[in-house]
């Protein structure tokens, strides 16, 4: 399901949204542009509930998509696997607000319906565009939240996290490696000595062995 990509991020992917503003336009143009973006990448206050006119532009020669995901209020993080990203786009629940595939280039106009107020994220699905930064971000009848930024998405704990547990890992691993070093040691001070055992004690390197005898010869 297309949920089991969002798991365990709602909690650091919402953004705070900024008020309900009044000036809305249903109309929006994007381009594809050469250096695998979008231009712009951020559309504020788009009229919400109602039928959206947006002109895309081609400029790169190349195939793109520009696909409106449907979770409202969420950031895709870039570390995404492919296989959840596919599943994120593709999957039926929540289902994309839009999707047009760039074919060809030049400009073509399409039309699709808004959503009601909130703000998405909009991505290119080809291979490896998404990871080049091919992204932004749309709201529907309000702007886009203040700490949101295009440039620098909100990650969430992601790599950070990571660190730290693998910090934390790390020096518990080397703590129990010092700590069972310095027990062998410390055991190895306060070992009972064999002849406490019962056990005679082992002859010192080079001495004879006890009860032997040693034959003198005289010239």
């Amino acid at each position: 399901m297309v949920t089991g990509a969002f798991v365990g991020l709602d909690a650091v992917r919402a953004a705070e949204a900024r008020g309900l503003s009044t000036a809305t336009t249903s109309s929006i143009a994007v381009t594809t542009t050469t250096s695998t973006t979008f231009s712009p990448n951020e559309f504020q206050d788009v009229a919400p509930n109602t039928t959206v006119t947006v002109a895309i532009t081609d400029a790169s020669a190349e195939a793109h998509t520009f696909t409106i995901i449907g979770k409202q209020g969420w950031v895709i993080p870039s570390a995404i696997t492919s296989a959840a990203f596919d599943q994120l786009v593709y999957g039926h629940s929540p289902a994309v607000v839009f999707n047009y595939n760039v074919t060809s280039a030049g400009t073509i106009t399409v039309t699709f319906p808004s959503p009601p107020p909130g703000w998405y994220e909009f991505v290119c699905t080809e291979p490896g565009h998404f990871q080049a930064g091919m992204y932004g971000f749309i709201a529907f009848g309000m702007n886009l939240p203040s700490n949101l930024t295009v440039s620098s998405p909100n990650e969430g704990p992601g790599a950070a996290l990571f660190i730290i547990i693998g910090t934390i890992v790390t020096l518990v691993v080397i703590t129990l490696v010092l700590g069972f070093v310095v027990g062998r040691r410390k055991g190895g001070q306060h070992e009972m000595p064999p002849e406490r055992l019962g056990y005679p004690e082992p002859p010192a390197t080079g001495a004879p062995l006890s009860g032997s005898t040693e034959e003198s010869h005289h010239p």
